[in-house]
């Protein structure tokens, strides 16, 4: 073949989207990366992750705090696990034929229908009732239901994989049946949340036990790595989001002065160390070494995404004292600081899993690490714990802007501290690990 009838079939494939075959993608691929497709299916939870954070800053806010925390909770995992599930297929049968993008479409849709849902979840949720209703149901099974379809045909193109692609299709049908029941039964708040918690943990627990009984799909641990971080960067970004708006309103209050540049360069700060220590994980080669590990690496994440996206909303709670008032400077400081050490604690985890170690050298870091967090707390107890943030009274502004930047030396002692020691405990951990085992696709 010329090398003209070459680039027509590599053009062919590129701009002709009909329906193709699903025979499964080579797990061995090197240097896969995400698809246009994938990265127009991550813009909606851009939107999801802002629409949560608002909503647990604004109830924050008024006080109600455990049951913003609990409403947030239920909907990070319900976005993260779709959108975890949609990744892992295409991981391995992403064609990017017209039914995988006509799928992806409507479980878009799913996904700003569930956005919809979240105000009524965490109203619910403050008055005592279940953070589950109807619309965030119905979008959760429109992001859902699309994926039954795809695995039916992945099942029907790929012999080889056939009964794993089919344990998801059973999964993922008895767990939307599970979801509507809890929305449609008339069920008191305890028992519907309990039916949640446990439908949640069966979600993610069946595709393990299936996994071992009928094998894996053939997914690319490459790839998987690389989706999880490009989610991972948007949920960073609603960091940079609070800060703006965080910034914006305080200089609409007061105007600028150095306390405001102190907290938007604080802000950034933030965001950028929280990145940069991310990256210190070396999840991609790890993960095309040891593909089998990528199971207990990927709950991990579920955790974080949330963990970064409470930075954000943070931060909006910031907006919202400055704002409208009625926020204490503890209540900042907490918002900040929690979610923070939150998201360093699990990155480590996440390490952890990865290297199969658990490096306690790593406990003087993170003690060091957390001094700043905890003095941000410690200065917001101390400046009229029960009293809202009142910016005219002589020092507010002062106080507001140690306590942030005291959260972003955290963060940065974090980074300092990896870049000087996690190179060498990161090969060290390596070469205790065991010879690779051969993952079977």
């Amino acid at each position: 073949m010329s090398e003209t009838d070459t680039f027509a079939s590599r053009l062919q494939q590129e701009l002709r989207h009909r329906v193709r075959l699903m025979p499964g993608r080579d797990p061995q691929e090197r240097d896969r990366s995400a698809t246009p497709l994938e990265l127009l299916y991550d813009l909606t939870y851009v939107v999801a992750f802002a629409a949560a954070s608002d909503q647990l800053a604004e109830y924050l806010g008024e006080g109600t705090v455990w049951p913003a925390l609990g409403a947030f909770a239920f909907a990070v995992w319900a976005v993260s696990w779709a959108w975890l599930n949609y990744s892992w297929f295409a991981s391995a049968y992403g064609n990017d034929d017209l039914f995988l993008r006509l799928a992806t479409i409507v479980q878009m849709i799913g996904v700003i229908v569930l956005i919809y849902g979240l105000p009524v979840s965490f109203e619910a949720a403050a008055h005592g009732e279940s953070p589950n209703n109807m619309l965030l149901v119905v979008g959760y099974v429109v992001m859902r239901v699309p994926l039954i379809a795809l695995w039916i045909r992945a099942s029907t193109q790929d012999p080889e994989h056939r009964r794993n692609a089919l344990s998801y299709v059973a999964i993922i049908s008895v767990a939307q049946l599970g979801w509507i029941l809890t929305a449609v039964l008339p069920l008191p708040a305890p028992v519907t949340v309990a039916l949640i918690v446990g439908i949640a943990l069966a979600e993610m627990v069946a595709p393990v036990v299936a996994t071992r009984r009928y094998g894996f799909s053939p997914w690319n641990a490459g790839h998987v790595a690389e989706r999880f971080a490009l989610l991972t960067l948007i949920t960073i970004g609603e960091v940079i989001a609070g800060t703006t708006a965080a910034v914006g309103a305080l200089t609409q209050e007061v105007g600028w002065s150095p306390e405001a540049v102190l907290i938007v360069s604080s802000g950034l700060l933030i965001a950028a160390a929280v990145w940069w220590t991310y990256f210190l994980v070396p999840s991609r080669l790890v993960l095309e070494q040891r593909p089998e590990r990528t199971f207990a690496w990927r709950y991990a994440h579920l955790a974080l995404f949330g963990s970064i996206a409470a930075i954000g909303a943070g931060l909006h709670l910031t907006t919202i004292a400055v704002e409208h008032g009625g926020v204490s400077l503890l209540g900042i400081a907490l918002a900040l600081a929690v979610p923070l050490a939150t998201t360093i604690f699990l990155i480590f985890l996440i390490w952890s899993v990865l290297m199969r170690s658990f490096d306690l050298t790593h406990l003087p870091l993170l003690l060091i690490t957390m001094a700043p967090l905890a003095a941000a707390v410690v200065v917001g107890a101390l400046f009229h714990p029960q009293q809202a943030l009142d910016l005219e009274e002589p020092g507010a502004m002062t106080m507001l802007s140690v306590v942030v930047g005291l959260v972003a030396l955290g963060a940065v002692i974090e980074v300092v501290g990896h870049e000087i020691v996690g190179y060498a405990h990161t090969l060290a951990a390596w070469r205790r690990l065991p010879a690779a085992t051969e993952h079977t696709g």
